[in-house]
């Protein structure tokens, strides 16, 4: 495949990938699309054909396939991830890890992500692909530990309480039913619940 941007070639794999795998994308894009310019490119280099252009229908994908099946194996692949993640590997190792299991290191983790699809993957990122790529991702940003007043002296200083609105807090959820039956239960004497 011939794409400049690295990241449009990225998706254009991860569209192969979800024909593959049966999914259903709308086609053709519409012009105001922002990946529009990948169905295209794909289309005009004979990866995929639009479904009134080609007959007999075997060969709208044909290219494609051949593909996307030289570098998707999806068969194992959580395994495989969860067993390069219990080695313990640097970022670097895991791509040479990898590459001696004869596995492209940008592609393998980007198809290999259940959690990927081709349409987030600018926005969210891939879960495998941060892994591998871990000491190539843009730096953590680290809230200061501290925060100095300027007053010097007790209660000269200034206290600065931050409220997260949008931290997510742990939902709990409780089952009254299999509560009521756990030995030592005791009901509440009000009618505290609400069961609505």
């Amino acid at each position: 495949m011939q794409f400049a941007d690295p990241r449009a070639m990225a998706t254009a794999y991860l569209v192969l990938r979800h024909l593959y795998d049966g999914d259903v994308i709308e086609w053709p894009t519409p012009d105001d699309h922002p990946l529009r310019e990948v169905f295209l490119q794909l289309e005009a280099q004979g990866y995929v054909a639009r479904w009134d252009r080609v007959w007999p229908l075997h060969d709208r994908y044909r290219r494609g396939i051949a593909a996307i099946e030289a570098v998707y194996r999806p068969a194992g692949a959580e395994a495989f991830f969860e067993d390069l993640r219990r080695r313990n590997l640097a970022p670097a190792d895991r791509r040479k890890y990898l590459e001696a299991q004869g596995l492209n290191p940008v592609l393998w983790p980007l198809l290999h992500d259940p959690s990927t699809h081709w349409s987030t993957f600018h926005e969210l990122g891939a879960r495998y692909q941060s892994y591998v790529w871990e000491d190539m991702q843009p730096p953590k940003r680290v809230r200061p530990s501290k925060v100095k007043g300027g007053g010097g002296g007790r209660g000269g200083g200034v206290r600065v309480v931050h409220h997260h609105h949008h931290e997510r807090h742990v939902h709990h959820l409780v089952d009254l039913d299999r509560e009521a039956h756990q030995p030592g239960h005791i009901a509440p004497s009000a009618h505290d619940y609400d069961v609505s």
